[in-house]
């Protein structure tokens, strides 16, 4: 029997791919669970199969399918949830792809570069359907994808239970960032919460995830401790300061619609702060668009003609997308922290949540962390990531009172979950992150917090030690269902810069992978792209060592066709990291024009 399979009974055997793709043999003539990549079939005789006449699909991945639209789709038939139909379709595929980074959170993260065809939608939850020999009973088990199913057959007298990646082993779930449907509410993990509560009310003899060993000792005892994980990581998503209190801070309203925080101190539309200065005129922090309407009104009630300079406390578009604007209606300078002005100055480079629509390029960088002055306020600024890696917080002293400008971290107990929440895709952390911007402001201890979203608060260090010790809580939650300690929570581990890439047909485009190592030991990485078809790399395969706690890009090189049509197309990364494969492990968008 050839290496790649593993029996796992009578008639059932494991290919690790891409992902685990499952075989159920009935003579000559096969059904698969999963398909990854495909390889699996060219060693189909080692079994004794002549035949695959089903693919079952568990969830809408690359990894679980890549291979059925890369040229090893054969006479066989495929069934895929009806959940995952926009997923898999042409036309809803493209809409997804052409409409990427538009808002927030994808509601894919390894949404399919192409489309399949062919594909008969016909598993649903809560319903048994026959393929070939086999009765696929079909439980919801959301997470990885919103139509995700597991799958109950019995199966030469054994019930088997293909949960897809609903559960890695012993507790854990692969990339559990896949579960993070938005930037802050546990939406995804309570569903997949849910399903796996299901899932474990079933009996059955196997657990086969599609990553990750199987499970044949205590098998739903492993459904059980991971569903006890997840509620963990949810309750981690409720609240940053639990028992905490309100501390509003009164305003005066004006007549132009803004209000008064302190003299000098303006708070105007959502999110925008204008602080006046009787030397250099008039600071906008985090202006957004619909917010800039607001601002002449207000000028016009206080007397002030001159806005001399703009800044924003991290880089997402309701915080940042008028920095421009102002720029051009006032002549204003933009000015930026080093970390917000990376993903603003060049809003391709990042595959990130919330970007503005157009890269802003900065008229000053301001220390990353040190003093800057404007008129008679002296600031300090300092990162203060949390909500998102590229965030920054800057506090001064205003009519008397210390006043810190600190964004979307950490707001009143009753706004949201007292946080503007946390996710992967957003660049959130806890030590690194939440932990290290709570103490920096437990050492400012500012009168004022001034935040996004017309929130302005009194501080308190009560409050704000609660936060520290949530932080370690939810960094203790996030590692408990890391199959990798907290590897498998990083988004961005591979990469393509940038990420969004435009080009004419006939160029040779140069693509740059990055390889993050978050562990404590050296990795070896292997690396190819896969393009579409007629597109050829120059570089078939890249190979690299990645020092512990440190990032290596690798170079790659794409030829386009002359006769590429116009659009958006997708190239991919076939990865090898430390002997595991990884099939398109990340993408880079190509605007051709």
């Amino acid at each position: 029997m050839a290496k790649r399979w593993t029996t796992l009974g009578r008639d059932l055997f494991l290919y690790r791919d891409s992902c685990n793709v499952y075989l159920l043999r009935d003579g000559e003539r096969a059904i698969a669970v999963d398909f990854g990549t495909g390889a699996w079939l060219d060693d189909l005789a080692d079994l004794g199969v002549a035949t695959v006449d089903h693919v079952v699909l568990t969830h809408a991945h690359r990894d679980q399918l890549c291979g059925l639209y890369r040229g090893r789709r054969g006479d066989f038939a495929v069934h895929a949830p009806a959940g995952e139909r926009d997923l898999l379709t042409s036309g809803t595929l493209a809409d997804f792809w052409r409409h990427y980074q538009r808002n927030g959170c994808p509601t894919s993260y390894a949404a399919p570069r192409l489309p399949l065809a062919d594909v008969a939608f016909d598993l649903a939850a809560d319903s048994e359907t026959l393929v070939g020999p086999a009765r696929f009973c079909a439980i919801a088990t959301p997470g990885h994808t919103a139509g995700a199913l597991s799958y109950i057959v019995e199966w030469r007298d054994r019930q088997l239970a293909f949960c897809g990646d609903a559960v890695h082993a012993d507790g854990t779930v692969h990339q559990p960032y896949h579960l993070e449907w938005d930037h802050w509410t546990p939406g995804g993990a309570l569903a997949a919460w849910h399903g796996l509560e299901r899932l474990g009310y079933c009996g059955f003899d196997l657990l086969l995830p599609a990553h990750g060993p199987t499970v044949s000792k205590r098998a739903r005892q492993a459904v059980h401790r991971t569903a006890k994980n997840l509620l963990a990581f949810i309750r981690a998503k409720g609240s940053v300061c639990a028992g905490a209190k309100n501390r509003w801070l009164d305003s005066e309203p004006l007549a132009c619609g803004a209000r008064q925080i302190l003299p000098d101190l303006y708070q105007f539309g959502s999110n925008s702060y204008l602080l006046v200065s009787r030397k250099a005129g008039g600071l906008v922090v985090d202006p957004q668009r619909p917010d800039i309407d607001q601002l002449a009104p207000l000028l016009r009630q206080i007397g002030l003609d001159r806005i001399a300079a703009t800044t924003a406390t991290h880089y997402h578009c309701d915080h940042a997308d008028a920095l421009d604007e102002v720029r051009r209606q006032y002549r204003a300078a933009v000015w930026l922290h080093p970390w917000v002005a990376e993903p603003l100055a060049d809003r391709d480079r990042y595959d990130l949540p919330w970007l503005t629509p157009e890269s802003i390029a900065p008229d000053r960088l301001l220390p990353a962390e040190g003093v800057f002055r404007f008129g008679e306020y002296r600031f300090r600024i300092r990162p203060f990531p949390g909500q998102t890696w590229w965030h920054c917080a800057f506090d001064t002293e205003i009519a008397g009172r210390r006043v810190l400008f600190s964004g979307d971290n950490f707001q009143p107990p009753t706004r949201w979950n007292g946080s503007g929440g946390f996710c992967a895709f957003n660049g959130s952390r806890f030590e690194q992150g939440f932990a290290r911007s709570a103490q920096a402001a437990l050492d400012i201890d500012p009168d004022i917090v001034c935040n996004g979203h017309r929130i302005a608060y009194l501080f308190s260090a009560a409050h704000y030690r609660r936060i520290l010790r949530w932080s370690e809580r939810a960094e203790k939650a996030v590692r408990a269902l890391c199959p990798e300690s907290d590897i498998d929570y990083d988004c961005r581990a591979l990469r393509f810069e940038p990420f969004v890439n435009r080009a004419r047909p006939g160029a040779r485009l140069q693509l740059k992978l990055v390889s993050r190592n978050r562990s404590a030991t050296t990795r070896a990485l292997e690396a190819a792209i896969a393009a579409p078809e007629d597109w050829r790399s120059d570089m078939p395969r890249r190979r690299a060592t990645i020092p512990a706690h440190s990032e290596r890009a690798l170079a790659l090189a794409l030829r386009i066709p002359r006769n590429a049509a116009p659009g958006r197309h997708l190239v991919a990364a076939d990865c090898t990291l430390d002997g595991r494969f990884l099939a398109e492990a990340c993408v880079a968008l190509i605007d051709i024009t």
